[in-house]
């Protein structure tokens, strides 16, 4: 058996070249968008070669949003919806307990608020109710008057309880993102652009997306503006980049005016979350607000509070409840930060104790002591440091919860799939996904994907790995450079910020931040500056001093404050110059 994962000193990432590229596509490309040089080699690295694409994506456009119709049984969703509008039924909205359900249910209650109709939102108690639509779900609608029960981001496998809505005369309508099971509920529609029968031209949007899309429908066919539309846009954003989706054709466009709708949100409680997180107080929100600051305090609530809180605070119009919210947030993300970082050190001390790569190319570790609701942050950061998938469970007499995060090479879902039947249920998607299992068989899960991983995960391409999108000099990081630089946001899944290397760079001005915990450094090379910092590598400070010149990779951040952009490396991984 190999050694243990050492707890101190992970090991340093493998960093991944940037593949060539045809120049003359380069220069093309310069031409079309007079852009740096080094952004269009950017571009054409990406993919985004078309002077079609290369206009769309530097230039996103509402109008460029398909038509919602599309998606498969919108009619029948926004007829019975309409029906529901004109007889006055109560509708309860059903989302779920993460940032992407809690968005996407006050998206749709919202909007049909706007509509006219008696509605009531609603989102699930994680470890009371569970994920999905439930008994729990469908009771609540009953005791509302409900006749019609709109779920958003869940629902295409409740089978059974979409069946025993039925039995009570509750009508549903599905609106969802994730991946269909064998069979589809008995629902009067099914609105989810993963369906195998699906002409929608974009798979990848979230579950608020496609809430968003069903509004958009529904007041299309009332006649209403698109200025009453997109206002929803900041909540939209928020889920989606929230939910990890591909911020590639509509979600790029939802990213792209989403921020700039949340900028200026009138929501209270929004305001009052983005005060109590430090986000747009000096610069306009970024994808990186949102994923790092907002989303994680609203997600707290869902993983061990009251989602209904994080759900209340996004549509109170209330501002002095608003602020209470807020602060009472806050204080659930100080102790889910709490809880997180104890089940992240609980796990490395299990695998100091038994970790072997080549056995263990999936991780798979659980224990009786970790709450439930922040398995999937402490996998990611698991993943983060071991390069490979992760599986965590929280285990309850006989009973457990999972939370899987996983590698780009590696899918989550269908490696799961694979072991359905262990499974009370499962969902999710490629790079995450939960479960809920017998606690017996988790010895056997782990097994079964051992074996599975095998030919699957080769060795070689397991552990920490960089992807390198840019080699560049620090002279080419130019005004126009940041200016253009801009243009390439919002950054997030299927568009990561770059990750750019700068050779043979001297890391001048040393010295540490937060208590000696983090390096500050000016980067120079050739008479260029650039400020940066390490993040936890403040220990480097004697051995940098000695021997200053160092490759290094890093992402830019610009900041646009009052007085100018401020550009900073957040430096990645640096290695003695070659």
């Amino acid at each position: 058996m190999t050694a243990g994962v050492e707890r101190a000193t992970p090991p340093a990432p493998r960093w991944a070249l940037p593949a060539r590229i045809d120049p003359g596509e380069v220069r093309r490309i310069e031409r079309l968008t007079r852009l740096p040089e080094p952004l269009c080699t950017l571009l054409v690295r990406r993919g985004i070669g078309t002077d079609a694409d290369v206009r769309s994506y530097l230039r996103p456009s509402l109008e460029a949003l398909h038509p919602p119709g599309l998606l498969p049984d919108m009619d029948a969703a926004a007829s019975r919806i309409e029906t529901a509008l004109r007889s006055g039924e109560t509708i309860l909205v059903h989302g779920d307990y993460d940032v992407d359900g809690m968005t996407g249910a006050a998206v749709l209650s919202g909007g049909l608020a706007d509509l006219g109709a008696d509605v009531t939102p609603f989102v699930p108690h994680r470890t009371r109710d569970g994920y999905d639509l439930g008994p729990t779900g469908v009771a609540t609608a009953a005791d509302r008057g409900a006749t019609l029960i709109v779920t958003v981001d869940c629902g295409v496998t409740a089978v059974d309880a979409v069946r025993l809505a039925g039995e009570q005369g509750i009508d549903v309508v599905v609106t969802d993102h994730h991946r269909p099971g064998p069979e589809l509920p008995a629902a009067v529609a099914v609105v989810n652009p993963n369906r195998p029968n699906s002409r929608y031209p974009f798979n990848g949007l979230s579950g608020v997306g496609v809430g968003f899309k069903l509004i958009q429908e529904l007041f299309e066919r009332q006649g209403l503006g698109s200025g009453k539309l997109n206002r929803y846009l900041d909540l939209v954003a928020l889920g989606t980049i929230a939910d990890q989706v591909p911020l590639e054709d509509e979600n790029r466009v939802f990213g792209r005016f989403g921020l700039q709708v949340l900028e200026r949100t009138p929501r209270p409680g929004l305001r009052a979350l983005m005060n109590v997180a430090n986000v747009g107080r000096w610069s306009a929100p970024r994808a990186s607000d949102v994923a790092f600051r907002l989303a994680p305090r609203l997600n707290s609530a869902g993983r061990i509070a009251e989602a209904a809180d994080g759900l209340r605070a996004l549509t109170t119009a209330d501002t002095a409840e608003a602020e209470q919210l807020a602060l009472q947030i806050e204080q659930t993300n100080v102790e889910r930060r709490a809880a997180d970082r104890s089940i992240y050190e609980e796990a490395v001390a299990m695998l100091e104790e038994d970790f072997d790569a080549e056995r263990d190319r999936i991780v798979v570790l659980w224990s009786e002591n970790w709450h439930p609701g922040v398995l999937g942050i402490a996998a990611s950061r698991l993943v983060d440091r071991l390069g490979r998938p992760t599986i965590l469970a929280s285990v309850d007499g006989d009973r457990a919860r999972g939370s899987a995060r996983s590698i780009p090479s590696f899918h989550l879902y269908d490696a799961l799939a694979a072991c359905a039947d262990l499974f009370d249920r499962f969902g999710g998607h490629a790079v995450a996904a939960g479960f809920d299992i017998p606690s017996a068989d988790l010895p056997e899960l782990r097994r079964r994907l051992a074996a599975g991983a095998v030919g699957s995960l080769p060795a070689e391409s397991l552990g920490p790995e960089i992807d390198i999108d840019l080699e560049v000099a620090l002279g080419d990081i130019s005004d126009d450079f940041v200016r253009g630089f801009a243009y390439l946001e919002p950054f997030g899944s299927s568009n990561p910020i770059p990750r750019l290397l700068a050779r043979d760079v001297t890391l001048t001005e040393l010295g540490t931040v937060g208590g000696g915990e983090h390096l500050k450094a000016v980067l120079q090379q050739e008479g260029a500056r650039l400020e940066a910092i390490a993040f936890r590598e403040g220990r480097q400070e004697a051995e940098l001093a000695a021997e200053p010149r160092r490759d290094v990779v890093f992402e830019l951040h610009v900041e646009m404050a009052r007085r100018g952009p401020r550009v900073q490396a957040h430096i990645l991984s640096m290695a003695p110059c070659v």
